[in-house]
């Protein structure tokens, strides 16, 4: 079956563009001067995109789906999730398997690919977070790369979870990693400032949202930062920074990548478009994220991160928490569960503060939102409008504005961090791999439909 999408501005490599777009199967056949497309492909099923953007589905490489953190679990799955990413035109996603302490990554792997391959909604791959190194683990680490897994995630923090790594542990299989063709993501935080700070604010009395992020001051974030850079630097090992927040460390990783350090970052939707006085607010529990909310001049250093190249894409960081799993920590900001859901937003807010507010070019905001993420963790067919890469496309309406609300997600979260502000371009279609999945935020797919994608070697941005 094929399809052809006609009367849309077309984002490519080589630039926007009036043109056909004509699937074939799973992958994009051609790229048509306008009205050429119905005299290739008389047969094709039509999609009307006039007034439309017609971008390459976007990649997000960083979501928790189907998670417990914390005493509590997430709302979406890998099929409620993956719907709720489709509507927010994203197509591919990039998840975690968790190996346990004193167990195997490679079976972390199979039972998270248990969980998910039934019902997955959206193409996807993992990550393996690794909380043990020791023979065993370095040892599974060809297989791993065999079973087409690139990346590494460590934990720099949250020992009482069992997640954390020490700096030891972490410079051993940076080590492995190097000799296996593998790259780590890193959460990067200082773990001895943080608990430190916590126990003293606790001591003290105090619970208000506002202490995580007093608890967690810059520093906390540069240091991590600067000691992956350190270790990266030594061991060859290519690292990708998670959820980059603290403006100072944009330009270390800058720096480094010119001095040729393999060192990608992200920032997230969340960071663009809230600011530390969300915790100030009654619901401010809802803002707790790690690393935390910062200020606007720290937010504005982003947008100039992100348009000079020191930040590489924007992630949504998922983690579907509803608002009374949020609750369930109260009253004190340490007990209640980090992070905020994002994953079908993270189109609508990119846009509206970058493209609808004249901060980045149409160009850059495709780089950032679909073709950089594919090209950063190994998705070879995606991320581009061009013949032979799969048909995963997206029409964005530039135009029509909506006050979000809690109603605005996908599936009964509760609360949506983004409530009363009024965004734009909203996805009207996605195709994901030459089938219409999404219409007028309708889903028209099945469960299962998605597919694990075996990831290659990371290019990254220069």
């Amino acid at each position: 079956m094929s399809i052809l999408i006609t009367g849309g501005r077309v984002v490519t490599p080589n630039g926007v563009q009036f043109a056909d777009v004509l699937t074939e199967g799973e992958s994009i056949r051609a790229v048509l001067p306008p009205g050429e497309g119905r005299l290739v492909a008389p047969e094709a099923q039509v999609i009307d995109a006039t007034g439309r953007i017609v971008i390459p589905g976007g990649v997000d490489p960083h979501v928790h789906l189907m998670v417990g953190f914390m005493g509590v679990r997430s709302v979406y799955d890998f099929g409620s999730g993956g719907i709720a990413a489709l509507r927010g035109g994203t197509t591919a996603v990039v998840d975690f398997a968790l190996q346990r302490r004193g167990g195997s990554i490679l079976k972390g792997l199979s039972h998270r690919r248990g969980q998910a391959d039934a019902n997955v909604t959206v193409d996807y791959g993992l990550h393996v977070i690794v909380t043990d190194v020791n023979a065993q683990t370095l040892a599974e680490l060809p297989a791993l790369r065999a079973a087409g897994v690139t990346t590494l995630k460590v934990y720099t923090v949250y020992e009482e979870d069992g997640l954390k790594l020490t700096d030891g542990a972490l410079y051993a299989l940076m080590e492995a990693a190097a000799q296996n063709d593998l790259s780590v993501v890193l959460h990067a935080e200082n773990a001895d400032i943080v608990e430190r700070l916590r126990a003293e604010a606790v001591a003290a009395g105090h619970e208000h949202p506002r202490y995580h992020a007093l608890t967690r001051p810059k520093i906390v974030e540069i240091e991590a930062v600067s000691r992956a850079i350190t270790f990266s630097r030594a061991t060859g090992c290519g690292v990708h920074i998670l959820h980059l927040v603290a403006a100072e460390a944009i330009d270390l990783v800058a720096r480094a990548r010119a001095e040729g350090v393999k060192i990608t970052a992200e920032t997230c939707t969340h960071y663009l478009a809230l600011t530390e006085e969300a915790l100030e607010r009654e619901d401010g529990y809802n803002y707790i994220l790690s690393p935390p909310l910062r200020d606007q001049a720290n937010q504005d250093a982003l947008f100039r991160g992100l348009a000079q190249g020191g930040l590489s894409l924007v992630a949504s960081d998922e983690v579907s928490y509803s608002a009374e799993a949020k609750r369930k920590g109260l009253p004190s900001f340490t007990t209640v569960a980090n992070g905020t859901t994002g994953i079908e937003f993270r189109l609508p807010v990119l846009w509206t503060r970058s493209v609808d507010q004249g901060r980045l070019s149409l160009m850059r905001f495709v780089e950032l939102f679909s073709t950089l993420p594919a090209q950063i963790f190994g998705f070879e067919n995606k991320g581009i409008i061009a013949p032979g890469y799969d048909a995963d496309l997206v029409l964005v309406d530039p135009v029509t504005r909506h006050t979000i609300t809690p109603a605005s997600d996908y599936g009964n979260i509760g609360y949506n961090p983004y409530s009363g502000q009024e965004l734009t371009g909203f996805a009207t279609a996605t195709i994901l791999r030459g089938k219409l999945v999404v219409e007028d935020g309708v889903f028209l797919g099945h469960e299962g439909q998605g597919r694990f994608v075996m990831r290659a070697s990371p290019r990254r941005p220069g």
